[in-house]
């Protein structure tokens, strides 16, 4: 009699895979899922996305998507896609699947949800663009990384740094990074980052699409230092403010 257990054969070769291995079956695989395109919104995975969903067409999607897997792509509309926003405006390759953690639902219909991004997924073509647009998309592995390695842990500390300091200063002291970093692994802080730093929409669209974390943490790290410098300056200078306004 045969059973569904694995064979001593099939169990070595499971554990021989390395994360590598398991990354690239994973990017093989597709998926059909709806797609939430927004004009000024870059989803990163491991952050959380609170939405409010009010158009009926993403009202609908919503709650299709509830009564399923509760999966959404987040994506990012191309640029000019005013003239066609409530048709279906091109949105860009590299996006991000999101599983829906927590939702309400409003007497009015509307919904409030919170996202978990779930990793990278590219998209290959679109399936349905009525009422709201569904497509097939396939994950995206990014190149190996080591959470030990020197220049993982070299990144992660600069990283860390400028990060704490520009929270504090944001929040006048009312949060500190500190408390939740620690807490992160690498992948968790670059993305956190990435959606804290204040950076145009396409700049941001243009770190996801990077395959290396550690290159993403890069692009990261003098932008916010700039976002850093100028804040103290700000700080610094703020309680200079002459007696009268109009006189410079």
């Amino acid at each position: 009699m045969t059973t569904g257990a694995r064979t001593d054969p099939e169990a070595r070769a499971v554990e021989a895979l390395t994360a590598a291995d398991i990354q690239h079956i994973i990017a093989l695989v597709s998926i059909i899922v709806p797609i939430f395109p927004l004009p000024n919104l870059v989803f990163f995975p491991r952050t959380l996305l609170p939405l409010h969903i009010f158009e009926e067409r993403y009202r609908t999607m919503t709650r299709e998507a509830l009564s399923g897997e509760g999966r959404i792509v987040m994506v990012l509309l191309r640029e000019g896609w005013e003239a066609s926003y409530y048709g279906n405006p091109a949105v860009h390759d590299v996006a991000c699947l999101g599983q829906i953690e927590t939702s309400e639902e409003l007497e009015d219909g509307k919904y409030n949800i919170v996202l978990s991004g779930v990793c990278r997924v590219r998209l290959v073509r679109e399936v349905q663009s009525s009422p709201y647009r569904v497509a097939e998309v396939r994950p995206l592995a990014d190149r190996p990384w080591d959470d030990d390695s020197p220049e993982v842990i070299r990144r992660r500390n600069h990283l860390t740094g400028l990060f704490t300091r520009f929270t504090e200063l944001v929040t006048d002291g009312k949060y500190r990074a500190p408390e939740l970093v620690p807490q992160l692994n690498f992948e968790g802080l670059v993305h956190l980052v990435a959606t804290t730093v204040k950076l145009a929409a396409e700049q941001k669209q243009r770190i996801l699409e990077l395959d290396d974390l550690r290159d993403r943490c890069d692009v990261l790290i003098p932008a916010l230092r700039r976002q850093l410098e100028a804040l103290i300056l700000v700080r610094t200078f703020e309680h200079i403010k002459p007696e009268d306004p109009r006189r410079n």
